[in-house]
């Protein structure tokens, strides 16, 4: 019997013709869009990430500076010494403002004592509420040996003009600053002293009586 055969041979035929017209085209890939960043703009990127990390190292420890020193409008010089690794620091910068000063920190063993020099009550000010704290008027701190330092001798000029020995050979006194400080490394006392010659050592503070 051929008419089931030819019937299912037409019905195939049939419904392979309708898959392939009703077949839906292919879809073209959408182009892949890449987002370019401009070099600047990462640069920039970076560079603020960069900040982010420096920036706390610096300003964000809430430590204050070992010293700092400041001049004011009426000439004079504020100190503020905080911590005994500001020592060298302090002297350095005393310096370059040309003011002789050595800063030293004290020595409950010095066999030398105190220092023998004097203290200026108008040319160093102090803050007894702020121990690390001083106030230098340079203008104020003697220029030459103290009077009651200098030798009587005279030496004859070239010109026969008579020079006191010292003004020629003695040089200017320096302000000594002697800072002694607590266990936690804070200041406990900032003394100053204007001596002729710097000692090696110093005895914290001042003499009593």
């Amino acid at each position: 019997m051929n008419t089931p055969t030819a019937f299912k041979d037409r019905l195939a035929s049939e419904l392979s013709a309708m898959a392939t017209a009703t077949a839906p085209a292919s879809v073209a890939a959408a182009p892949v869009r890449r987002l370019r960043v401009p070099l600047m703009a990462a640069g920039v990127a970076t560079a603020a990430a960069a900040a982010a990390v420096i920036l706390p190292s610096v300003s964000g420890s809430g430590a204050s500076p070992a010293y700092a020193v400041t001049e004011e409008d009426d000439g004079s010089v504020i100190v503020d010494l905080n911590r005994p690794e500001g020592l060298p620091g302090l002297q350095k910068q005393l310096k370059e403002l040309g003011i002789r000063a050595v800063a030293q920190q004290g020595d409950k063993d010095c066999a030398a004592g105190y220092p023998g020099g004097w203290a200026l009550a108008k040319a160093v000010l102090t803050y007894p509420s702020d121990p690390g704290k001083v106030r230098i008027y340079p203008d104020r701190l003697p220029v030459r040996v103290a009077e009651g330092s200098r030798p009587s001798g005279h030496d004859a000029t070239a010109d026969g003009n008579k020079k006191r020995i010292d003004d020629v050979q003695r040089p200017a006194p320096s302000l000594l600053l002697v800072a002694d400080f607590e266990k936690d490394g804070t200041v406990r006392t900032l003394t100053d002293w204007v001596v002729n010659e710097v000692p090696s050592c110093s005895l914290p503070g001042r003499r009593e009586g």
